[in-house]
């Protein structure tokens, strides 16, 4: 049932379920009406088989008109002068609301989803075959009065629209299909393909998902000729080359826990486990730890085919190069190592200069880097001498400037050095 978005405005029983003659013809007439404020529109493909749908589910970028609208014969200089930059994403939420001809709205600015009310006319759905349907929900409903909930989902380009339409078609197949993903150690979701590399940020692999397909050796156009059955869908997901039923998980770690509703999902699961106990005799199952060890050396191997595929590999390669150098920066030039190589005690501030006169001499980090390769740590602490004796930082001087405003200074350098720039390249 619709209605989870207006539940502090109208109680649920005010959404009926809608049979799919109902949900056909409300999509037909409002298409064109969205069609009207959007350049780009779709209602994703839904889910074969369903018996009703709670709601109906609008895709759209590229609005049509300003945030304020005029009649066609006037001008506006605000109008006229605003720039690119500051037209908003979504068209104004009372012209949706208008068009649709909508009672409720919960407007959401930008790149969201916002939900509209529709009321549903009496004896609407007579004509559909559905009267006592409708009566019936009726009589349910607070005073007699009840709605379609119409979700409008704003896509901030043309591209995001793209993904978001394939993601959320067949009902929960984009969720099937990134399971999958992750049983091979990849995520997949409405923004792309990406190889999870922690501790560090995620590699992007792909945002198209006419390429993120073949990758995972799944046909595109059998996505788009469509499925008549929910089992042709998860026959469909089940070709993909990462599909290994005998191996199949959909909980422990790494994997996002689903919400009950999501009953397609759920059943592909059993569906998957059914392969895998039509596949497995009993006797297989005590081989489980050698299978998983086999899937985790498995891993790092598709990580690398897919960073080839995509065309990452130098991306990665050259990231890894860099983090490996701020790694060997903080060991080798650290705050600490330079103190003790200079004998400056707890007096921060001097090793802070020391530090900013080797960098300036040797050419920032990347110079530092260069030193220890052609001449190893002694190199680098040979410098660190010479940049002492020339700021005349001697064990006398390091005393006379020492004080109780000078100890507290050195206290903020101590914190400030701890760590070296982030901005080493490789080399």
């Amino acid at each position: 049932m619709g209605g989870n978005a207006f539940t502090s405005t109208l109680p649920p029983t005010s959404f009926p379920r809608l049979p799919p003659a109902v949900y056909a013809a409300l999509k037909t007439r409002l298409f064109p009406q969205i069609q009207s404020i959007y350049t780009h529109v779709a209602v994703p493909f839904e889910a074969p088989e369903k018996a009703s749908y709670g709601d109906l589910d609008f895709v759209v970028a590229g609005p049509k008109h300003h945030r304020h609208h005029h009649h066609p014969s006037e001008t506006s200089t605000r109008d006229a002068q605003t720039t690119h930059a500051e037209i908003p994403v979504n068209a104004p939420h009372e012209l949706v609301q208008e068009t649709i001809g909508a009672a409720h709205v919960n407007p959401m600015e930008g790149n969201r989803t916002s939900n509209f009310a529709v009321p549903i006319a009496r004896g609407e759905w007579s004509a559909l075959g559905h009267a006592d349907e409708e009566e019936e929900a009726r009589r349910g409903a607070e005073g007699g009065e009840i709605f379609y909930q119409v979700d409008v989902n704003v896509c901030a380009s043309k591209n995001e629209w793209d993904r978001i339409v394939f993601f959320h078609a067949y009902g929960d197949l984009g969720m099937i299909m990134g399971l999958i993903a992750r049983n091979a150690g990849f995520a997949l979701g409405s923004k792309g393909l990406k190889v999870p590399n922690p501790p560090h940020h995620p590699i992007d692999l792909s945002h198209s998902f006419d390429t993120i397909l073949p990758f995972m050796g799944l046909s595109m156009p059998a996505w788009r000729a469509g499925f008549a059955t929910q089992r042709a869908v998860f026959e469909w997901a089940g070709t993909s080359r990462f599909f290994d039923p005998t191996r199949f998980r959909a909980e422990g770690e790494g994997f996002s826990k689903v919400k009950p509703e999501r009953k397609m999902y759920a059943e592909f699961v059993q569906w998957a486990m059914a392969q895998a106990a039509a596949m497995k005799r009993v006797a297989e199952q005590k081989e489980e730890s050698r299978e998983e060890r086999e899937v985790r050396r498995m891993r790092p191997r598709l990580r690398d085919e897919a960073l080839v595929y995509f065309g990452k590999k130098e991306e990665f390669e050259r990231e890894e190069r860099e983090r490996e150098a701020r790694v060997r920066l903080k060991e080798m030039f650290s705050g600490s190592r330079v103190r003790d190589w200079a004998d400056m005690g707890e007096y921060w501030k001097g090793v802070k200069m020391i530090m900013d006169g080797v960098r300036e001499r040797v050419g920032g980090d990347e110079g530092v880097l260069r030193v220890l390769d052609e001449e190893g740590k002694e190199g680098i602490r040979k410098i660190v001498l010479e940049v002492k004796e020339e700021l005349g930082l001697g064990l006398g001087s390091r005393k006379e400037l020492r004080g109780p405003v000078d100890e507290l200074t050195s206290a903020v350098e101590k914190v400030r050095i701890a760590s070296p720039p982030s901005s080493v390249q490789g080399s």
